[in-house]
């Protein structure tokens, strides 16, 4: 009678164990990239009209020449002057380059008062080497 409980018990365990399996998911491998935060006077200059012409709305792009891609958040027009642009994550698979970026509101100045009144186009450009595959955005 044990015996038999034992080989219940071992049945289960085994199933259990197998179930539990076969919910994960092999994680895709990734490769964290290097990147550099560009300012409007390091970048192309089509690179800087495209960026002119779509600033007034959210965009995000990525653009490739010679040298390098260049992958591009825009957060449209916002008013307030104290929000960056930040770099969450931004990584390789073998099938895209993920972004995540987020608009975050600078702290309060030491005086206490924001600064204010005026608009501004918030957004980031990134330059890291050229790949050729599409880059997946996501931001917040």
């Amino acid at each position: 009678m044990r015996t038999k409980h034992f080989f219940v018990l071992l049945g289960l365990l085994i199933l259990l164990c197998s179930l539990s399996a076969c919910g994960k998911k092999e994680e895709e491998a990734r490769k964290d990239i290097d990147f550099t935060v560009c300012d409007k006077t390091k970048l192309p200059e089509e690179l800087v009209e495209i960026i002119e012409e779509k600033k007034h709305k959210v965009f995000k792009l990525s653009y490739i020449n010679n040298d390098y891609m260049y992958i591009v958040i825009g957060y449209g027009e916002k008013n307030r002057q104290n929000l960056n642009v930040v770099v969450e994550d931004l990584y390789l698979t073998d099938n895209a380059i993920y972004v995540e970026t987020n608009l975050i509101t600078e702290e309060e100045k030491e005086d206490n008062q924001m600064t204010g009144g005026a608009s501004m186009y918030p957004y980031i450009v990134l330059k890291c080497e050229k790949y050729d595959l599409p880059v997946v955005f996501d931001i917040d």
